[in-house]
């Protein structure tokens, strides 16, 4: 895999503390559109589907192609309280499990990028593929971080 890939996974993360520069307390919780959640809501998502993306892609390298079920994003959003979290904690967990996965993903084989895990919903999947897919994750969802802050009357 090209180097420039794994550090791309890397260093999204730098730009979701970019996207939220400048915002208090009140910017974080509302809910200006695009979508029902609010900017803290949309990164707290962030940290938990790469606690989930990297857990699954450590079961991909350590077992037979595990089966990698299906995370509800909207039930973790709605249960597990993300207004109540801090941002500051949940941004130091996204950039120390991104930093400490790239370390682990630097040292793999070709062979093992490609090791494979079945899907519940989206069939077999590689190490690779999530590695491309949850660099995109992250600046997919900062669209909305974007747009929110448009709705703020807060532009980037």
């Amino acid at each position: 895999m090209n180097p420039t890939t794994i550090d791309q996974f890397e260093s999204a993360v730098s730009a979701v503390r970019a996207a939220i520069i400048g915002l208090n307390r009140e910017d974080l919780i509302a809910r200006p559109g695009p979508g029902d959640w609010s900017i803290q809501e949309v990164i707290i998502h962030l940290v938990d589907s790469d606690a989930i993306a990297i857990d699954r892609m450590k079961r991909m390298l350590t077992e037979q192609e595990p089966p990698l079920l299906y995370a509800d994003e909207t039930a973790y959003v709605r249960l597990l309280h993300p207004h109540e979290q801090d941002l500051e904690d949940a941004l130091t967990l996204l950039e120390v499990g991104r930093r400490q996965w790239a370390r682990v993903l630097r040292l793999l084989s070709p062979a093992d990028l490609e090791r494979t895990g079945m899907h519940n919903l989206r069939g077999r999947v590689t190490i690779r593929q999530f590695i491309g897919d949850y660099t995109q994750h992250i600046h997919d969802h900062l669209q909305f971080v974007y747009k929110k802050r448009e709705r703020l009357g807060k532009p980037c």
